[in-house]
Formats: structure tokens, C-alpha cells, sequence
């Protein structure tokens, strides 16, 4: 088996899950050739410790090993948590099409026949890697949409906060200072002026007026929107006609 120079990138920690220790040992030194880190167990059961121990790049297991097989193995990997972003090369013996079929059917991504050709490991070790590699980043890229979409809403809430405070200090400053003032007239005048009861009936309409407004601001539009003052916007309590 001819063996070229190692690869140049990041080192990774590949796991290798082989009963037979032929396999394990040449595979292995495949994998350290190809710059990266084997991590070496002899069957499905010692792989699943190792990866809730630290998960690997990638794994490479075979098809029948001691207490778990390859494809139990696989599903076991995929219930912990980021599991499900390791790639599955599942290298083995068994060469059928329904094995093969039967492999990526139940979540192997990729599988390769022993007696392995060194080029086409390497080529398929890189492939994943490189599968793993876009959907690390696409799962960041998601969770960084995420935050910004939280982010936004959250600004949105505050701007809606607001433009309803500003809708109320607008809407209600008028009939309140009226009625502070009524209530200013209501202190100096005597009851009989007849000034006194037209400033009651003045507080009662203004009160109307406000309990008029809160129940308009219950049901307010945040999409209804007017100009303030410079540049700033309010809610608009009732909609043009």
C-alpha cells in the first residue's frame, strides 16, 4: 500500500471501533498518516463511553463488533448531544448492497468494504471531515441568526414600549392637566359659584375622555403609527377613516 505525505490540516480525533485488531492497528495508522488523532476501541460499547466521554471528529466503526453493533452503535451516538454532527463511516467485511442499503438507511453516512484501497479512505476520511466542518458552521450560523433575531424582537418590544408610553403621555397630558386645573378652581371657588359646577362637569368629561383612551390603547395596532416630534413616532390610537 503506497502512503503519501500526511495532510497539512487541523488535526482531528477520529474514532475507530474494530473487534478485530488487524484492523484496528492498520486503520489506526492510517489515520495518524493522514495527520490526524486514532482514538482506538474493540467494540460498539467502549466507542459509545469514549464519545460521552469526548465526542470525535468522526467515527469509523465496523459492521458486527461485541455489545453493540455498528448500527446500534450509530443510533446511540446520534441521542448524545452533538452526536448527531459526527459522521458515521462504517468500514467492514460485509459487502452486499442490502447491508450497504440497510447502513445508510439507519444513519451510517458513509460505507466502505475491507479490503480497503488507502486513496479511497483518505478521500472519504476528508469528505466527512469536511461534512462535519459545514455543519458545525451551519449550526453556528444558526444559533448567531438566533441571538440576532432575539436580539431584534427585543428591540422591537422596547421600541413598541415606547411609542405607547408616547402614545399615552400624548394622548392623556390634555385631559389631566385639565383636570388638574378643574381641581385647582374646585379648591378656590365656593360652591355656589357657578363656575364650581361647570368645572365638575368639565373633570367628568375629561375623565370619559381618558377611560375612552385606555380602553383605544388595549386594543391598539403596533402598526398603527403617526409622526411625534422630531422624527419620533407614536402609536395612533384610532385609524384614518
Amino acid at each position: 500500500m503506497e502512503i503519501d505525505k500526511p495532510d497539512t490540516g487541523t488535526e482531528r480525533r477520529i474514532l475507530i471501533a474494530d473487534d478485530d485488531p488487524d484492523s484496528r492497528i492498520v486503520v489506526a495508522s492510517v489515520i495518524s498518516i493522514l495527520g490526524h488523532s486514532p482514538v482506538v476501541v474493540n467494540g460498539g460499547g467502549e466507542a459509545i463511553e469514549e464519545c460521552e466521554r469526548e465526542l470525535p471528529d468522526l467515527a469509523i466503526v465496523d459492521y458486527m463488533m461485541p455489545s453493540l453493533t455498528g448500527i446500534e452503535m450509530c443510533h446511540k451516538l446520534k441521542t448524545i448531544p452533538g452526536g448527531e454532527l459526527v459522521p458515521i463511516l462504517m468500514l467492514t467485511a460485509r459487502d452486499s448492497m442490502q447491508d450497504k442499503i440497510s447502513a445508510l438507511e439507519e444513519g451510517v453516512d458513509d460505507y466502505l468494504t475491507k479490503p480497503f484501497n488507502y486513496q479511497e479512505l483518505r478521500a472519504r476520511v476528508k469528505a466527512l471531515l469536511r461534512v462535519r466542518d459545514l455543519n458545525l458552521k451551519l449550526v453556528a450560523k444558526n444559533e448567531e441568526l438566533k441571538k440576532m433575531q432575539e436580539r431584534l424582537v427585543a428591540t422591537e418590544r422596547q421600541v413598541a414600549v415606547g411609542q405607547l408610553a408616547g402614545t399615552a403621555a400624548h394622548q392623556l397630558g390634555q385631559p389631566l392637566s385639565a383636570i388638574m386645573l378643574n381641581c385647582f378652581l374646585l379648591e378656590k371657588l365656593p360652591k355656589e359659584d357657578p363656575k364650581f359646577m361647570s368645572a365638575i362637569a368639565a373633570i367628568k368629561s375629561d375623565v370619559r375622555r381618558m377611560v375612552e383612551m385606555i380602553d383605544s390603547l388595549r386594543n391598539i395596532k403596533a402598526s398603527a403609527r403617526e409622526a411625534y416630534f422630531e422624527g419620533t413616532e407614536i402609536l395612533k390610537l384610532k385609524e384614518d377613516e
